[in-house]
């Protein structure tokens, strides 16, 4: 009787175990889709030349009437605070969208080495994006 017993216990513990891995499955596929569904700014490209001149490409998913494209203080342990802004209060439509940045701050000096980031502030939809990749700035051979 008992290993009849050990029998059924073991079909229904496989039974579990197989249902657990199936809504595993199920549950990261429903979170992937939320995820995708949820990217705003995607396909984010960021390429700049020896001469400090910065282009980033971003796609937005959907159209914004406030959007700020910004580029911020990328370094490990920085606030983000922005350096320069590229675009303020554009109204932008859904497709792809290029800014060039010229390696200056907001105030017009040369920004110091270091790494900088994109942040894009949706304005309409109150949300901001900070799409990884960062933006490297190195030393001119006169910055010493």
């Amino acid at each position: 009787m008992s290993s009849e017993r050990a029998g059924r216990g073991a079909h229904l513990g496989a039974v579990l175990f197989a249902a657990l891995v199936l809504l595993t499955i199920a549950t990261f596929a429903v979170e992937r889709v939320a995820r995708s569904s949820d990217d705003v700014v995607n396909t984010v490209v960021l390429s700049q030349s020896e001469n400090r001149d910065s282009e980033v490409t971003f796609t937005l998913a959907e159209p914004d009437s406030d959007v700020d494209v910004l580029i911020i203080d990328g370094n490990e342990g920085s606030d983000g605070d922005v350096v320069a802004t590229l675009a303020e209060g554009e109204d932008l439509a859904a497709g792809e969208h290029t800014y060039g940045w010229d390696g200056r701050t907001d105030d017009g000096i040369p920004a110091p080495p270091g790494l900088y980031a994109l942040e894009v502030v949706l304005g309409e939809q109150d949300r901001d994006v900070k799409p990884p990749g960062r933006i490297e700035i190195s030393p001119r051979s006169e910055d010493g």
